[in-house]
């Protein structure tokens, strides 16, 4: 029976040294994973893999065991598939491991399928990387309960900086940029474009937090019976303010009688470019900020309109992914209708996010953020179960649109 250790090790401590220590003093080896191996630069997961797995190593070596391998588990949000992962990790069916976990959900996902599960005794009074992240924060006392390694270890990668900048809501930061750009921009107040989605409305009920009444709320459909129109008067409701309407349908048919005939893309784009220009036209008048609404997910895959959504001043949720915006809507309250709403950017009839990117955003963010941990394509599509030619779709469609991230090329003079 091959005994398997399992957490997150954010960060590994001297709790989880402790029963390792225990757990091979019964066994001759043991496998170790590295759970929700996906997740990292957030509140409850600041360490990448490659940190967590590196403070496992140096403290296990340090102090002379050497019969252990670490692999790494994403979150699969099924019990099932997440804990075939494992044992397909592992290379063993359910009956030849044992699960050694102090964690309730880990426990019943393995007793679920049948699997043995032992909890191990040594977690010295509730030791865990939740509370010592806390005290790093608090700036209270810590040191003792890492081994020296890790110690070590997060001096070097300046880790301790960032379990504290990170321990901070997203939220909070969020509100303080919005307020600290208005301020520089030296004007009046800031504008939100809302939509009925998500993404908007996270921004709306931010920008309103930080600005109060200098803040407009702009909806500018294209029909006058949008399905989202429901989701927009939830939010005018949350956020205790007016949302502005404007119909765009006659000025974009004009224009469009005005050019010859495009296609679906080129046509659904001067939709995005004609409430940009709406945007603009108000944010003129009145000395407004135009606050944009695109996420990680969104930007990292060039999913938007280039000097369309894509046009504002600044991004206040663009270095969060839509799976992490979600969880922000979730902590602020928001309407559960406008949670639960299938992203579009309705550009056309029947058009969805999902449908055009071929994934749901909770497997798009796993792929996008086990990229950015330099994981290869074969790599991620063992450890999801994502074809590896989808997989390929998202690192070219990243690539084709990387144009989309960067101001326009200029030609200079000065340096020939």
């Amino acid at each position: 029976m091959l005994p398997i250790f399992i957490g997150r090790f954010q960060p590994f401590h001297k709790g989880h040294l402790e029963a390792i220590k225990w757990i091979l003093k019964r066994e001759k080896r043991i496998l170790i994973v590295i759970g929700s191996l996906q997740e990292f630069q957030i509140k409850d997961n600041p360490f990448s893999f490659k940190e967590r797995k590196e403070m496992i190593e140096g403290s296990l070596l340090r102090v002379g065991i050497k019969n252990f391998k670490i692999y790494g588990v994403p979150d699969f949000f099924n019990d099932t598939l997440w804990t075939g992962k494992i044992l397909e990790i592992a290379k063993l069916k359910k009956n030849e491991v044992t699960i050694f976990t102090k964690n309730f959900w880990t426990k019943r996902c393995f007793e679920k399928i049948g699997t043995r599960v032992k909890t191990h005794p040594l977690f010295f009074s509730q030791l865990s990387g939740v509370k010592i992240r806390k005290k790093i924060f608090k700036n209270e006392r810590w040191k003792s309960l890492v081994p020296k390694e890790v110690l070590e270890y997060l001096k070097k990668i300046k880790g301790i900086g960032k379990v504290k900048l990170l321990q901070e809501l997203p939220e909070k930061k969020i509100v303080k940029f919005i307020k600290k750009e208005v301020k520089r921009s030296e004007l009046k107040g800031g504008i939100v474009g809302i939509s009925g989605g998500i993404d908007s409305s996270v921004m709306a009920y931010l920008a309103k937090k930080a600005l109060g009444e200098k803040v407009v709320f702009l909806w500018m459909p294209f029909v006058k019976n949008c399905l989202l129109q429901k989701n927009v008067l939830s939010l005018e409701k949350k956020l205790k303010a007016k949302i502005r309407k404007i119909y765009l349908e006659d000025a974009y048919r004009k224009f469009l009688k005005s050019v010859p005939k495009g296609n679906r893309i080129s046509e659904g784009n001067l939709k995005s470019r004609i409430r940009m220009a709406a945007l603009y036209y108000f944010a003129n008048l009145y000395d407004l900020l135009v606050v944009g609404t695109t996420n990680k997910s969104e930007a990292e895959l060039g999913y938007f309109t280039k000097f369309g959504d894509g046009g504002v001043d600044i991004e206040p949720i663009g270095d969060l992914y839509k799976t992490e915006v979600i969880e922000m809507a979730k902590r602020l309250k928001l309407p559960k209708e406008i949670i639960e709403t299938t992203p579009t950017a309705e550009l056309w009839f029947g058009q969805t996010d999902e449908k055009e990117i071929g994934l749901n955003y909770q497997k798009l963010d796993t792929i996008l953020k086990l990229l950015s941990q330099d994981f290869k394509e074969k790599e991620i599509s063992f450890l999801t179960n994502i074809s590896q030619s989808k997989i390929k779709d998202i690192t070219e469609r990243k690539r084709k649109n990387t144009h989309k991230l960067s101001l326009p090329s200029v030609c200079e003079f000065k340096n020939f």
